[in-house]
């Protein structure tokens, strides 16, 4: 029993460590979506407005795919590891366990429609 708490804390350390590089990743992406108009100085425009809020559409892009993927993500180590518990007892139940990882991968790509439909605009 000892060895599989050991197991449990590692992945629990593992789980940090990748929710920590996943934030790091978002703020990247939310610098790299900022970089057109702040490093270059280039005056955009949002849909032929001249105030200039390309800045903020970038931004709102970067900020939907990062917490998309991050609550992603989060939700798949849970259902992940549920799967995997559920699995060990009953090995016939593998369609709905694929079924409720896909489901939380909805959420990445709902996030990545809203950013293509946020740069549309730009």
């Amino acid at each position: 029993m000892k060895k599989f708490d050991g197991i449990v804390q590692g992945l629990r350390k593992f789980n940090v460590a990748v929710l920590f590089i996943a934030l790091i990743f978002g703020l990247l992406g939310i610098i790299v979506c900022l970089t057109p108009v702040t490093l270059f100085g280039q005056e955009t425009t949002v849909s032929g407005s001249s105030d200039g809020n390309a800045g903020w559409a970038f931004l709102a892009a970067g900020l939907s795919i990062s917490v998309s993927v991050l609550g992603a993500g989060i939700a798949l180590s849970k259902i992940g590891a549920a799967a995997m518990a559920a699995l060990a007892e009953k090995p016939e139940i593998m369609g709905s366990a694929i079924v409720f990882a896909g489901l939380a991968e909805g959420l990445s790509i709902w996030g990545l429609i809203v950013a293509v439909l946020i740069l549309l605009k730009v």
